[in-house]
């Protein structure tokens, strides 16, 4: 008799639930990176994507840990889908302060757009897009990044002013009161601190 050195058997169903979860999960992220704009839709299309992010990890971790090696493909799945979802998610609402210092290296690199004549300001290239409701920086002299924009006005998000605050400015409707300093020129208003 020898001993039994058999694998396991696989599950078959685990590499369609493994797929099934890393799409669910692509198509969340794929709205949070592009910042569609559903108008006042935004908010139920925003929990829709949390709930398609939330069983898209859930699904990926159950497929992954039903594979032939489970401990190999969660640790390479799970980290990938916690670590994009944390950089690209929208949960600037949730932690303005949180959302600037990990995102801090992104928006220096996007004070190099111009933001333009426009009101609303001008598009961010499509890697910086996420850093704003909208997807646009606006101002002059101040740069600002909304993290929300009322409906019909006002808004509040990110500020880069330099040399001084950006009390008084401008945000859609909204004049910014009381900004909070993120140190370096950069400040948030109209957001929870």
């Amino acid at each position: 008799m020898s001993g039994s050195s058999e694998a396991p058997p696989v599950d078959r169903a685990a590499f369609p639930v493994l797929v099934l979860g890393l799409l669910l999960w692509f198509i969340a992220l794929g709205w949070f990176l592009l910042r569609v704009d559903l108008w006042i839709f935004g908010l139920i299309a925003a929990a829709v994507m949390w709930f398609l992010c939330l069983v898209g990890v859930v699904c990926a971790v159950m497929g992954a840990v039903r594979m032939r090696r489970p401990a190999v493909a969660v640790l390479a799945v799970l980290p990938v889908m916690v670590f994009g979802t944390v950089i690209v998610g929208d949960w600037a609402a949730a932690s303005p302060r949180a959302w600037f210092i990990t995102h801090r290296a992104l928006y220096d690199q996007a004070l190099n757009v111009d933001p333009g004549d426009d009101y609303y300001g001008q598009s961010l290239p499509l890697h910086l897009r996420y850093l704003t409701v909208d997807g646009r920086v606006s101002g002059g002299d101040i740069k600002f990044f909304p993290l929300w924009i009322g409906t019909p006005d006002d808004a509040g998000g990110i500020l880069h002013s330099p040399g001084r605050s950006p009390a008084g400015f401008d945000m859609y409707g909204m004049m910014c009161r009381d900004p909070v300093s993120l140190g370096d020129d950069w400040w948030m208003c109209g957001v929870k601190s």
